[in-house]
């Protein structure tokens, strides 16, 4: 008696015998027949089932054969199969290994499940690159030019003064001495050249 699990089909694809042959199904849900006839065959969907081949001697009662040898499982194109072999008795000078029933048991094999891929994370936007101008004295970047700045001025202060530029005088005024307000322009010291203004 050998036990199967699942949903299996059982097909007679052998029979060499003077007896009647059968295979017989044992489930939860009772007792199934299946003659031994070439080409009968039956399908079994339980949980847990067993199987047993029998042979009926002349006179007598259903017997379970002498020996039942299940052949290796093979699997091809979706379909698992298993052949049984069965020696139903024994006579003398016959051979213990003789093969008098044969069933094939077939099973649809169940597709394999796709991968499932693990969803990637949504990343934090990259805010964008700052643009940067690279000089060749300090080798650190600056910030890219303003259009309509003065360069090297710094944002927000007044007006730079250059290395070796003359200040730009106030007409009417000396350079070095405050004036106040109201007062008339004052002559320039003896010696002393006014500078041309701009």
């Amino acid at each position: 008696m050998l036990r199967f699990h699942g949903a299996w089909r059982i097909t007679v694809v052998g029979k060499s015998a003077d007896f009647d042959q059968r295979a017989v199904v044992r489930g939860a849900y009772g007792l199934r027949v299946l003659p031994g006839r070439v080409g009968a065959a039956i399908e079994v969907d339980e949980e847990s089932w067993t199987l047993s081949l029998e042979h009926l001697l002349w006179g007598r009662s259903w017997q379970p054969n002498l020996r039942t040898t299940p052949g290796p499982l093979t699997e091809h194109d979706g379909l698992r199969s298993q052949l049984l072999t069965s020696n139903d008795c024994h006579w003398p000078g016959k051979p213990l290994d003789y093969v008098n029933f044969v069933l094939r048991l077939d099973q649809a094999v169940a597709p394999a499940a796709a991968p499932v891929r693990a969803a990637r994370a949504l990343e934090e936007p990259i805010a964008a690159p700052v643009q940067a101008v690279r000089t060749s004295s300090s080798g650190w970047p600056e910030p890219a030019p303003v259009p309509g700045a003065v360069p090297g001025a710094v944002p927000g202060a007044g007006p730079r003064s250059v290395p070796g530029a003359v200040p730009r005088s106030v007409p009417g005024s000396v350079p070095g001495r405050a004036r106040s307000a109201g007062a008339p322009a004052a002559a320039p010291p003896p010696g002393e050249v006014r500078r041309a203004t701009r």
